[in-house]
């Protein structure tokens, strides 16, 4: 059998709150899981408004580890022309991946305020995360306007909708846009057989949220019902073609 190669698409080794964890600590829940490498994300306050020192807090645990870690970095479009310098200089510094999370920063995913960002995200083919989730400014159905809108730019559409706005994928992945991925933290395992009927196997990318969900068990259990040796493009593949084609 094949080395099993697995990537973790969304982590929050954070400094407050429910993300507190060090590096250390990640790359040991990292070793324990048998997880390769992992993204690594800035947490809430980076996200909503210390994105340069977020960015850089995150660019500087990357640095850290021999490429285990994959850098990503938060923008917040309220900032204007800052937001796209603060995008720049990240990726500058080894970025592979922009974050928004709607609900932290204020505001909704189908407003133009952020569409100066997507632009530019899509001009460096840095794919664009974005959290769905509990909140109404940012469900699947509102991230697929999004990305008809912006085609040449890569999105992936955090968590699916879990958990309220489940309901949306079944019509966002029969949609099939070729510019949209999905990524599977908080997800229940046992609806990755809905959302395979619906489509899109091809294009999902297993997270664990850590350290929000422990790493081992979302992995266990996602075995059990997607089998990782069946699927290798879920936990690796989709999203080292992603990051591999990022702008230099």
């Amino acid at each position: 059998m094949a080395e099993r190669r697995i990537i973790d698409g969304y982590t929050t080794p954070g400094t407050e709150r429910e993300t507190v964890m060090s590096v250390e600590a990640l790359l040991g829940a990292m070793d324990v899981a048998g997880v390769a490498r992992a993204v690594i994300a800035p947490d809430d306050r980076e996200l909503a408004v210390d994105n340069v020192a977020g960015n850089a807090r995150v660019a500087a645990m990357a640095s850290r580890t021999d490429g285990r870690l994959i850098a990503a970095c938060g923008a917040n479009p309220w900032f204007g022309d800052q937001s796209i310098e603060s995008l720049r200089e990240a990726r500058a510094s080894g970025a592979r991946m922009l974050v928004l999370a709607p609900a932290l920063q204020g505001f909704s995913v189908v407003d133009e305020l952020v569409d100066p960002l997507m632009r530019a995200a899509g001009e460096l083919s840095m794919p664009v995360y974005v959290h769905t989730g509990q909140h109404a400014v940012g469900s699947p159905a509102q991230v697929l306007l999004l990305a008809e809108r912006h085609a040449s730019t890569r999105i992936i559409l955090g968590h699916c909708g879990t958990t309220d706005y489940v309901a949306d994928m079944r019509f966002v992945l029969e949609a099939a846009l070729p510019n949209l991925w999905y990524e599977l933290s908080f997800v229940r395992p046992f609806a990755m057989s809905v959302l395979h009927e619906a489509g899109g196997s091809d294009r999902f990318i297993w997270g664990s949220g850590a350290p929000r969900n422990d790493m081992s068990m979302q992995l266990r259990h996602f075995d059990e019902h997607w089998p990782i040796d069946e699927h290798p493009v879920t936990y690796a593949e989709n999203l080292l073609r992603l990051l591999g084609e990022v702008a230099g």
